[in-house]
């Protein structure tokens, strides 16, 4: 009963809310849950298991990096309110751990339910994020004054344009890439400290942004596909649906006639935010629960299975090592 009242209160996210904006205005809410030392530029807090680390510097002129380095023995969920300006963006790399961007959702602790790669959006987007406990989050954001950018990389002017066509919210999300995977970790190992660290950080951060706004140059139309507010909800009630259906098996034409969407706008936009088919995402969401139940110690291999829908515990027991990459029976001694 101890156990479970504890992991009840791990599961129930502490509630931040914040203006979206610069990153004094999410390390200001943070220090004013958990206390610790606040700064103009950083925020630092250690207890027990729970560390939390933010930096920010001034890239140039109306451009600002933030460095989150955290992890927490309570879930956190941060709202942030649209400061509505079109034209300031927020672009996050998510580098490790659980990230889940959401409207009204429950926080679900599901490696499927992550937002991973690099997440774009305007300060017309409202946006819930949800943290679980006890996992490790770090994350490099960049901040932008459309003005500043166009100044900085005048090629990314007119994708840009393009993207942003209106003062509407929209957001996108694309794949990272191992060249930014690298320049991240070094941003994360300098933000602990090194000779010349805040010279380091910048050269490595303008490397990053350059080549982000690169990547975004060189996709198609199909591949930087963006994501309106009213597509983003949409998505949320569909990924709910999924996860309320576990035990069952999907039929994506089916869920498509259910939003009123068509297949392939679905399996786009899906694509889009969570970067895996549809198919592949309620795999790996029902190989999470199967891990979850039999992490217990109260199901048995046979009970997962067949009550996830399996037929066959062979197949069962394949694919939950192919996502797992542990044996179904393993985890029950762990």
């Amino acid at each position: 009963m101890k156990d479970e009242m504890e992991n009840m209160k791990n599961t129930m996210p502490i509630i931040l809310e914040f203006t979206e904006g610069k990153a004094e205005n999410y390390f200001k809410a943070v220090h004013d849950y958990f206390g610790g030392e606040l700064k103009a530029d950083s925020y630092y807090f250690k207890r027990g298991a729970t560390l939390i680390h933010g930096t920010s510097l001034q890239l140039t002129e109306g451009i600002e990096l933030s460095i989150i380095d955290a992890i927490h023995t309570e879930a956190l969920k941060m709202v942030r309110v649209p400061d509505n300006n079109p034209d300031y963006y927020h672009l996050v790399i998510i580098h490790t751990g659980k990230y889940t961007q959401s409207f009204e959702q429950e926080l679900l602790k599901l490696e499927a339910d992550s937002t991973k790669g690099i997440f774009i959006y305007n300060g017309m987007f409202p946006l819930e994020a949800e943290f679980p406990a006890n996992t490790p989050y770090k994350a490099i954001t960049f901040k932008f004054h459309k003005a500043c950018l166009e100044d900085l990389i005048p090629e990314a002017a007119a994708m840009f344009k393009t993207m942003y066509p209106s003062d509407e919210g929209i957001a996108y999300h694309i794949p990272t890439t191992n060249k930014v995977n690298q320049l991240a970790d070094d941003i994360l190992s300098y933000q602990k400290g090194i000779y010349g660290a805040k010279a380091m950080i910048k050269a490595r951060a303008f490397e990053a942004f350059v080549i982000i706004m690169k990547i975004m140059e060189q996709m198609t139309d199909d591949e930087l596909h963006g994501l309106h507010i009213d597509d983003y909800n949409r998505l949320m009630r569909i990924k709910k649906h999924l996860l309320d259906s576990l035990t069952d098996t999907i039929n994506v034409e089916a869920i498509a006639e259910e939003f009123a969407i068509s297949v392939s706008k679905l399996n786009r936009d899906f694509k889009a935010l969570f970067d895996m088919t549809i198919y592949k995402f309620y795999t790996r969401a029902k190989m999470d629960e199967a891990y979850r139940r039999l992490q217990t110690g109260n199901y048995s291999v046979a009970e997962v299975g067949y009550d996830l829908g399996y037929s066959s515990l062979p197949k069962f027991s394949e694919m939950f090592k192919k996502v797992k990459g542990i044996n179904p029976k393993d985890v029950i001694a762990l």
